[in-house]
């Protein structure tokens, strides 16, 4: 069932906790996705912010993107910056600035910086900037 509203001011699209969108989801502006939403086509934006234990079946579009733990995604393509929390699973991800946090798994990774904050399991990682922390 997919159950989302455009907020009061007409730049966020909301999309309710527990929906399921079975299309593209294209949209000028903001995509806010409560927790345990699934999304079988693409995910287009100015920037997309999901909440935890979302999964995307196709491929998330942006400037900028936030990902929720837990969430599961195919390929991510950002132009800015990119937060990964913990615990999510990719197959790829191309941005301008990566932070990758811990306990995630992604194919591959490919940005001018990239920060990877714990232990994270990266096949293959493509970058100007590496930075491996285990505190940040």
């Amino acid at each position: 069932m997919k159950r989302y509203r455009i907020s009061d001011d007409g730049k966020t699209l909301v999309v309710v906790k527990d929906s399921i969108v079975d299309k593209h989801l294209r949209y000028d502006g903001r995509i806010l996705a409560g927790i345990m939403s699934s999304f079988w086509g693409n995910i287009e934006a100015e920037e997309v912010k999901l909440a935890g234990r979302n999964v995307v079946g196709g491929d998330i579009i942006c400037e900028r993107a936030i990902i929720g733990p837990k969430s599961e995604f195919n390929r991510l393509i950002a132009k800015g910056n990119v937060i990964i929390f913990p615990k999510c699973r990719g197959k790829y991800v191309e941005a301008d600035s990566v932070i990758i946090r811990e306990g995630c798994v992604i194919g591959a990774v490919k940005a001018n910086r990239i920060v990877i904050d714990g232990l994270a399991k990266i096949g293959m990682i493509e970058g100007g900037k590496i930075i491996a922390s285990k505190d940040l």
